[in-house]
């Protein structure tokens, strides 16, 4: 049959039989029951994100498979939890596959542009370094031109991302897919900058938060963003900077004080987003309506998993419900984003080789080069 010829999932080398839940050759299945059984750490420290040595990167590999360890493993790992080293950034649990395999491509797509994004600062000298650098990574302050140029430079990732995380983008028309794409590039970096904002700055309200993985952006400082960018017509820069942190102030505003309230777990970070991006484009196609109602439901019947199961929280209705207000917020000022750069874009105020401008301005990934 077509299955039994199926490749293994992690190293698409031949398989040999159903391991773990999964079509996975003899090495991989006997690689996956090692790591949740011994007690050596493996750790990746981001500079292999292709290599096929780390232990680490193929244990994430493993579980975004779709791996899942036994109930003899489970209990043979749980027992061994008082002098394993293994950090588990999830909890394994066999009913929360899909947050699992989601979180693990979270984290390899955070690793990867990460690492693009470190190029791409130390070859650019006269940055202005913020202080949260240190000796070994870069992080400074956002300018408009910066920022589209690392959306540029990290798109092809967060292709791959929903293509390893959602099998149904293989059979999406361009423009289905090229809608998935674009509301998650604006949910990604806008979630994503507040959420590590809210962690590491104290200060309320928040004066800063991250616009990459890598650089940060002052609410006082949108004169210096939007300095010499790629604008066809400057003179529209007092009205384009005025509109741009009256947006980011609702933002903050609205997400912030429920980001305090929650401290929020990767885990839920990962679930949030989802659900974001497959609503957004669930409004106007009945077909990613259709596969967006399926994984709404899947990951919500997860996360009733995950708290009650692994996170062991009694009356967990709260959380749930102020994840959903948190949901609901950022999927509303990612769309508001998205209008604005179209309003911007009508009136042809930044050049069309900007990435902020091109994808918001097509429909199609293919009607002309983007990336």
């Amino acid at each position: 049959s077509q299955q039994d010829g199926a490749p293994c999932k992690v190293c698409n080398g031949p398989a040999a039989g159903t391991h773990f839940g999964v079509r996975a050759c003899r090495a991989c299945s006997a690689f996956f029951r090692r790591a949740l059984s011994s007690s050596n750490q493996f750790e990746c420290f981001k500079s292999c994100p292709n290599s096929k040595d780390c232990k680490k990167c193929r244990l994430d590999r493993c579980i975004a498979a779709g791996m899942i360890p036994t109930v003899n493993l489970q209990n043979k790992c749980s027992q061994m939890a008082g002098t394993s080293s293994i950090s588990f950034d999830f909890p394994i649990h066999p009913e929360v596959s899909l947050l699992q395999r989601l979180s693990t491509n979270y984290k390899d797509l955070s690793r990867k542009r990460f690492l693009i994004e470190q190029e791409i600062l130390r070859g650019m000298p006269d940055l202005l370094l913020s202080n949260a650098s240190t000796s070994k990574n870069i992080t400074c302050f956002a300018n408009f031109d910066l920022v589209n140029s690392i959306w540029r430079a990290t798109a092809q990732l967060s292709i791959k991302f929903l293509h390893d995380s959602f099998t149904e983008c293989d059979s999406l028309g361009d423009q289905n897919q090229f809608a998935l794409f674009q509301n998650f590039i604006f949910l990604l970096y806008l979630s994503e900058g507040y959420f590590k904002a809210a962690k590491r700055f104290e200060k309320r309200p928040l004066e800063r938060f991250f616009t990459t993985c890598s650089t940060t952006l002052e609410f006082s400082k949108y004169d210096e963003y939007f300095a010499g960018t790629e604008m066809a017509h400057p003179s529209a820069h007092p009205q384009v900077k005025e509109k741009f942190i009256e947006l980011e102030s609702q933002c903050r505003d609205l997400v912030v004080p429920i980001l305090d309230r929650m401290d929020l777990r990767e885990p839920e970070f990962v679930a949030l987003l989802v659900i974001a991006v497959w609503s957004a484009v669930s409004e106007n196609c009945p077909e990613l309506a259709q596969i967006g109602e399926r994984y709404r439901e899947r990951i919500f019947k997860e996360l009733h998993t995950l708290y009650r199961d692994v996170y062991e929280l009694d009356n967990y209705a709260t959380r749930l419900g102020e994840l959903m207000t948190l949901t609901n917020a950022l999927q509303m000022c990612s769309s508001s984003k998205i209008t604005e750069l179209q309003f911007l874009n009508f009136f042809e105020v930044f050049t069309k080789k900007s990435f902020a401008s091109s994808i918001v301005r097509k429909t199609k990934a293919t009607e002309e080069p983007m990336f």
